[in-house]
């Protein structure tokens, strides 16, 4: 590390100009996520994109196994296993 060529001040970005890219980088992260990530995950589509592209059916199929496997945890700790008794 002792080797690294510092860049000089002149080549570095400005911060006004890393302001812009951490916004369009928030912006981009949020159409992914209103757009994809909700409808595939979660079968919430606020903006029927999900709907066109096929991930909304994906997310509702997706809350539907879980709320099913949910319950058949609860189910199985409420029911008592049958003790196999031993033969005498």
């Amino acid at each position: 590390m002792h080797n690294a060529n510092k860049p000089e001040p002149s080549e570095l970005p400005s911060t006004a100009r890393l302001l812009k890219s951490t916004a369009i980088a928030l912006a981009t992260a949020l159409v992914i996520l209103v757009t994809v990530v909700l409808p595939a995950e979660y079968g919430v589509d606020p903006t029927r994109v999900g709907s066109v592209l096929g991930l909304t059916e994906m997310g509702r199929i997706k809350m539907q196994l879980a709320e099913e496997a949910a319950a058949d945890e609860i189910e199985a700790e409420t029911t008592i296993p049958a003790v196999p008794t031993e033969a005498v």
